[in-house]
């Protein structure tokens, strides 16, 4: 639910905020007074396109708050979960502040967020309807979306637009491997005949042998320094481990006088240590050394090899296995994924699996399709069509497609005795507003969304139509939380609560929004109802209109 919108800077609003209650709310005022305004700010919280024009003048930001609170296990709160966004407090409170050069920023529970997250959280939280939603009856995919959506079948509507993209893709895949197949054999040669190139060094470390070419290939010289260094360490006149043995004993002398003498006297007994280690290893190295020059040439002709393949397939010899690796890696899949008899299978599977589903919905369509114009037609009637009849045509495709095995047009006629024909063909244009009030409101009631936003959806109707308009969304309001902005007097007198827009001609000029008192509302639907003059006749209309509420 709504609980608060604030705004400072935003368009005509300076410094504003508004409380949002249960239930029926309308929005009403003059002509100008920017009645948009707190819509505009709603839509920007929920993620929608911002305009730098939304800056009020002179100001550097705008910055739009909206406060929601949910249910527990409701989707907005699994949302947040997911995104780790759940707040103590039980709320959500989205933050929007869009800068004077277009630029914007936004926060959920004061978390930066993208656009992306915005929307879809806005879309859990908010339902809009606008005054331009009769357009959307005309666009002949609109009946067939209207009817699913209100039968509770958008589920298996989506379960097919994703087999009919499955079974596309395997046609496609089929298809480019058809086309393949004289490239993918050459290919496959080709990976083939590298492999077999490389696997006589499979179980050759590189760098074990490069090592020990290397050591052979200066043996002398190795054996030269290591016998110098044994000699310098052990077997000289005046080697390092006596000439240290000499040093350790005049420390060992002095090293209880002193910390700093004893610390000197243990590194110069682990450096003996150490020395007598290196002096033992290099005795071992030695006696293990020989030349051997038949291995000589075998390590020269195995790193000959490794060197022209790597010339070959220009890489570097270390890296030669990791390369077969990556070569057997795609031998496997142009033997297993390019297989065009296999992506057959798959094409008709696919192929026979959409159709299962299509065939599926089409009967579950036809099968809802006579109540749901029933009931439509019901819905219609008190909105003065008292003949009104409405009917869904099903027509086969020529080909399926994603939506299915048939068109669906929705019929109607206002006239007794005549055929019921396309919408858009008969219906006027204050028929089709009352039409697609009436078909919003029913999908309002299947939806989760606890907040719905009808801005000026009674556009075109009056009198008596307008009051059971507002008696319909009094009605809607006992479920979910309602928004309306209207100007009619016989829709606003069924609200809950009553917000009234006011123009300011301040430096520069603001807009602001009052909670009406009983006495204030009934000023307000005698100008609705009246005009600019406000007299005893109009005040009484407007006290009658207030006593149907609670009629």
């Amino acid at each position: 639910m709504l609980n608060n919108i604030s705004l400072h800077n935003f368009a005509l609003a300076d410094q504003l905020s508004i409380d949002i209650e249960d239930g029926f709310n309308v929005l009403t005022g003059e002509t100008g007074a920017g009645k948009s305004l707190l819509l505009d700010a709603l839509s920007a919280c929920l993620g929608e396109r911002s305009d730098a024009a939304q800056v009020r003048f002179g100001q550097e930001k705008a910055e739009a708050i909206a406060t929601f609170n949910y249910q527990e296990h409701s989707p907005e709160a699994e949302w947040l979960k997911e995104h780790e966004l759940l707040d103590e407090s039980g709320e959500i409170i989205i933050r929007r502040v869009i800068f004077a050069n277009g630029r914007s920023k936004a926060w959920i529970n004061g978390r930066p967020t993208s656009m992306s997250e915005l929307k879809t959280l806005g879309r859990l939280l908010v339902l809009l309807y606008s005054q331009h939603s009769q357009q959307q009856l005309l666009d002949p995919p609109y009946p067939k979306q209207w009817l699913d959506r209100y039968s509770g079948l958008s589920e298996q509507t989506q379960q097919l637009r994703q087999a009919y993209q499955a079974w596309q893709k395997s046609q496609r895949l089929y298809q480019e491997a058809l086309e393949a197949q004289h490239s993918r054999a050459a290919k496959i040669e080709q990976l083939t005949l590298q492999i077999e190139d490389l696997e006589p060094l499979l179980d050759i470390p590189y760098q074990d042998i490069e090592q020990e070419y290397d050591r052979l290939s200066h043996h002398e010289t190795m054996m030269q320094d290591c016998s110098a260094l044994i000699y310098g360490l052990d077997e000289g006149e005046q080697n390092l481990i006596q000439e240290l043995g000499t040093l350790l004993r005049r420390a060992e002398a002095q090293q209880s006088r002193s910390p700093q003498l004893e610390q000197v006297y243990n590194s110069l007994i682990n450096a003996q240590s150490e020395l007598e280690d290196a002096a033992s290893t290099l005795r071992q190295f030695i006696d293990r050394q020989s030349f051997d020059p038949e291995r000589m040439e075998q390590l020269n002709q195995l790193l000959e090899q490794f060197h022209r393949l790597a010339r070959k397939y220009r890489t570097q010899p270390d890296e030669l296995l990791q390369q077969y690796g990556q070569w057997q890696q795609q031998l496997e899949q142009l033997n297993e994924l390019e297989n065009p008899e296999y992506l057959a299978q798959q094409v008709e599977q696919t192929h026979q699996h959409f159709l299962d589903l299509a065939q599926q919905l089409d009967q579950a369509r036809k099968a809802v399709a006579i109540d749901i114009a029933a009931k439509l037609t019901e819905q219609v009637k008190p909105l003065a069509l008292p003949e009104a009849h409405f009917e869904f045509k099903f027509e086969p495709l020529d080909e399926p497609n994603a939506d299915g095995l048939s068109t669906i047009q929705l019929l109607f006629t206002a006239n007794k005795g005549i055929p019921a024909q396309p919408l858009a063909r008969v219906a006027s244009g204050g028929e089709l507003s009352r039409i697609a009030l009436v078909m919003q409101v029913m999908n309002a009631t299947k939806t989760d969304a606890e907040v719905l936003v009808f801005d000026e959806i009674d556009v075109g109707i009056s009198g008596g139509t307008a009051e059971i308009v507002g008696r319909l969304l009094a009605d809607l309001a006992k479920h979910v939380q309602i928004l309306c902005i209207t100007h009619q007097a016989q829709v606003a007198a069924q609200s809950d609560q009553h917000l009234l827009v006011k123009k300011q001609q301040t430096d520069p000029a603001s807009s602001t929004i009052i909670t009406l008192n009983e006495d204030q509302r009934i000023q307000e639907l005698a100008r609705m109802s009246g005009g600019v003059e406000i007299n005893e006749t109009t005040l009484n209309h407007a006290k009658q209109l207030r006593k149907l509420k609670f009629n």
